[in-house]
């Protein structure tokens, strides 16, 4: 059954997000970094840290998105810098996912903008995040060459009232969504993967950082030398401190 996603943004204002858990979301996409002259360039989103805290607090799964103006390089090298500052320290349920929807990008040809997203998936993965791309049905077939971006999941938006017949790990099927807690309209998702358990499983977007924070210091024995042995070897695989007493 599909989790019941919303994406959200400054233009959602300050959210009820005790209301947004009563309605039913279970999870959340807050966007991060965007560029805009009213701010001074590329910025941080104002209700970012909030609601990251807010979804912290009350135990709803999150992820990020941030919308890309960058047509080289060098830019998506000063958005993923932003994006860095953003997201230091904080641990993620939901992929890190590059909104590519811009009409300014057209002026690129389909091969040079799938190299910047490529570039720009490939570093975010080298953080050690799960990355998404988000991006609307018609982009998605003719700006973008979708083969090569198929390693990465696909977050699709498309408003027909049918889901596309597209392999895609979200379907965002409305922008005039309502919920409790927000005022106004607000994009509403289908969910088909169970992100919290893969960032569980696989350790990825600081999870790893942040059980071994929570790990307490827990005493076994007496064990034989074989069984201590095998303890030291499973420890040293999973980065674990294991020390031998006698």
């Amino acid at each position: 059954m599909a989790m019941k996603v919303i994406d959200v943004s400054r233009y959602q204002g300050e959210i009820n997000w005790e209301k947004v858990k009563a309605d039913g979301v279970q999870g959340a996409m807050l966007k991060t970094v965007s560029t805009n002259s009213r701010f001074g360039g590329l910025y941080i989103d104002q209700q970012f840290e909030r609601n990251y805290a807010e979804c912290k607090r009350l135990g709803i799964p999150v992820g990020v998105y941030y919308y890309t103006y960058a047509l080289t390089k060098q830019r998506v090298d000063e958005e993923l810098t932003m994006l860095r500052k953003a997201i230091a320290g904080k641990t993620f349920e939901m992929p890190i996912a590059i909104d590519v929807e811009d009409n300014k990008l057209k002026s690129l040809s389909k091969a040079a903008l799938t190299d910047l997203v490529e570039y720009a998936a490939q570093t975010i993965e080298s953080w050690g995040s799960y990355v998404m791309v988000y991006t609307y049905t018609y982009y998605w077939k003719n700006e973008l060459d979708a083969n090569r971006l198929r390693a990465y999941d696909l977050w699709i938006a498309d408003y027909s009232g049918k889901r596309p017949d597209l392999e895609c790990g979200m379907w965002q099927y409305t922008s005039n969504g309502r919920v409790e807690g927000i005022n106004g309209n607000v994009d509403l998702n289908h969910c088909y993967k169970d992100y919290p358990s893969i960032m569980q499983r696989t350790g990825l977007n600081d999870f790893r950082s942040m059980d071994r924070n929570m790990l307490k210091t827990y005493k076994v024995g007496p064990v034989s030398a074989g069984d201590a042995r095998r303890i030291q070897a499973l420890a040293t695989e999973l980065q674990l401190p294991c020390v031998e007493m006698n």
